[in-house]
Parts: C-alpha cells; sequence; structure tokens
C-alpha cells in the first residue's frame, strides 16, 4: 500500500488506498465508512478500521515539526488540518491553535441526543481510571 510519510495508509490511492481495500466491510461504498448516518446503523466497520489507524502507533514527520517551529518563531497563526490522526498536537501544537476540519481521534462524543457527553483520547483507549470521566 502507498503510505503518507508518516505511515499512514494513504485513501484515495487506486488499488492501494484505504478505500480500495474495504471489500471486508461490506460498505455500500467506501466513503460510507465515514458516514454518520451509516455509522448510527453500522458502526463495527468503523471502529475495526479506527482501530488500525488509531493513534499511538504513528510518529509525527518533519513537516509536523516544521509547523512547531513556525508557531515557536511566531509565524504560525493557524493550522488547518484534513488529518484526524492528532500528529500536529503531538508534534506540539495547541488545540487552539488547530482547525482539525475532519475531526480528530483527540476527542470523541456521544451521539445520544440526551448524552452529547465528550470523550477523551485517554478514555477511548481505555487508559482512564475506573468511573472518571473527561469533558
Amino acid at each position: 500500500p502507498v503510505l503518507a510519510a508518516a505511515g499512514i495508509p494513504d485513501f484515495r490511492s487506486p488499488g492501494t488506498g484505504l478505500y480500495a481495500n474495504l471489500q471486508s466491510y461490506k460498505l455500500p461504498y467506501p466513503e460510507a465508512i465515514f458516514e454518520i448516518n451509516f455509522f448510527k446503523q453500522h458502526p463495527e466497520p468503523f471502529f475495526a478500521l479506527a482501530k488500525e489507524l488509531y493513534p499511538g502507533q504513528f510518529k509525527p514527520t518533519v513537516c509536523h515539526y516544521f509547523m512547531r517551529l513556525l508557531k515557536e518563531k511566531g509565524l504560525l497563526l493557524r493550522c488547518y488540518t484534513q488529518n484526524i490522526d492528532t500528529l500536529e498536537r503531538v508534534a506540539g501544537l495547541e488545540p487552539d491553535e488547530l482547525v482539525e476540519a475532519h475531526g480528530t481521534f483527540f476527542t470523541s462524543h456521544c451521539l445520544r441526543s440526551s448524552c452529547r457527553q465528550q470523550y477523551s483520547l485517554d478514555w477511548m483507549k481505555g487508559t482512564r481510571t475506573r468511573g472518571g470521566r473527561s469533558g
């Protein structure tokens, strides 16, 4: 497979990208794995894929650290990213310096309208203390 610089599989390369290799999930079309209405009915494919892409197994690239250097020099006003991998945060950018356009693994939310509780990455990984909630 084609890998991005951080070692994360690319999404769109014909034949080798993630979208081309989602047959095992029996999706109506590849992008459905990221659509909220499909997720509400069939969350299993998303969680299986998310486990493969989950933070902690990939490291920031030179480019991520270059963005941190720009921040340290006062030259970075905001970092816009479509990546969900949290590598900008790992490299040292703060949440208020980021616009994570496609969301992020860093936070998750309960979808029930009566709940909407926010959960941290640590909570989702299971590294939280028993009974503790993030918010």
